[in-house]
């Protein structure tokens, strides 16, 4: 069981539960189903299962270039490098996932199910499978990784608030995650060389990239500016501002530390792990958080996420 949970790069799971948690949180009300969430909560950790696993598998041959630094995971130990795995077990679970995955997700709804399939291919297939593999591909690597970066927090906020969110808001994440993403593209640069993958930095350069990940930062400031004026809740409006500053400062960082070919983001460039703990404190605070809206939502002397 161990190596499968490995597999399934159960350490990633933290920081991804984040995008489809806190959306749930703030669109949970008190005709939310729990036992549903549940469910959909499974749904969407099968998909990160499969994804992970996928792309374990795609990369089999070339994570043993990787220092392991910058990462949840030293990937040089990944499953199937050390032989833990094989590639028909990896196989077979990633088939397995694919299936709990959206066969929960249709438990849930129509729509969410639609939202598991999509994210499966998107951040699973698309990405990582061998014979596309759009991770490998100028731009194809930042369009499914932005992509998913909607279709989560979409169907997060879908399974709080059966309703979905404003394109406004898809458009923010959409940005926000591009951002984000480009950093680690930045950074995994000097090993896609040494592996031969031709990804959007190794094409463009990684001077060209940042000019790239400046231009997603900015939009993602001015879509933020539209999101605190107009008619949102307190918390929704100060969230984008504090999501705005972090990707700022992220990218901030990132130009200043870039050394061709390396870059190491403050924070993430150390060794330590403890910074990958933040995530399960923040998913397990929104989750309590949600719990208390559904099933005792007098408790909470206001909702900063509703507007009056």
């Amino acid at each position: 069981m161990r190596k499968y949970l490995r597999l399934a790069r159960v350490s990633a799971w933290p920081a991804f539960s984040l995008t489809f948690v806190i959306p749930f949180a703030v669109g949970a009300y008190s005709g939310t189903s729990w036992p549903m969430a549940l469910v959909g909560f499974a749904a969407m950790f099968l998909v990160g299962a499969f994804a992970f696993a996928l792309n374990f598998y795609a990369d089999r041959d070339t994570d043993r270039y990787h220092d392991g630094i910058q990462k949840d995971f030293d990937l040089r130990r990944q499953p199937l490098v050390t032989g833990e795995v094989t590639e028909r077990q990896c196989r077979v679970f990633c088939v397995a996932t694919f299936a709990a995955s959206v066969i929960l997700g249709f438990l849930v709804s129509s729509m969410f199910g639609l939202l598991v399939f999509s994210a499966n291919m998107i951040g699973g297939v698309l990405y990582s499978h061998p014979r596309i593999r759009l991770k490998a591909r100028p731009v194809g690597d930042i369009a499914c990784i932005s992509l998913l970066g909607v279709i989560a927090p979409t169907a997060g906020y879908l399974l709080g608030a059966e309703v979905l969110p404003s394109t406004l808001m898809m458009v923010f994440w959409f940005l926000a995650t591009a951002t984000g993403y480009v950093a680690t593209v930045m950074s995994d640069y000097e090993f896609d060389v040494r592996a031969g993958l031709r990804t959007s930095a190794v094409f463009f350069g990684q001077k060209g990239l940042l000019r790239l990940m400046v231009v997603f930062c900015l939009s993602s400031l001015v879509v933020a500016v539209f999101i605190y004026l107009g008619d949102y809740p307190s918390g929704t409006r100060y969230f984008a501002a504090f999501a705005a500053a972090v990707l700022a400062w992220l990218t901030l960082s990132v130009w200043r530390s870039l050394r061709p070919p390396k870059v190491h983001v403050p924070v993430f460039s150390s060794r330590g792990r403890w910074i990958y703990v933040a995530p399960v404190i923040i998913s397990l605070l929104f989750v309590s958080y949600a719990f208390v809206k559904i099933i005792s939502p007098g408790l909470l002397p206001s909702d900063p996420f509703v507007n009056l």
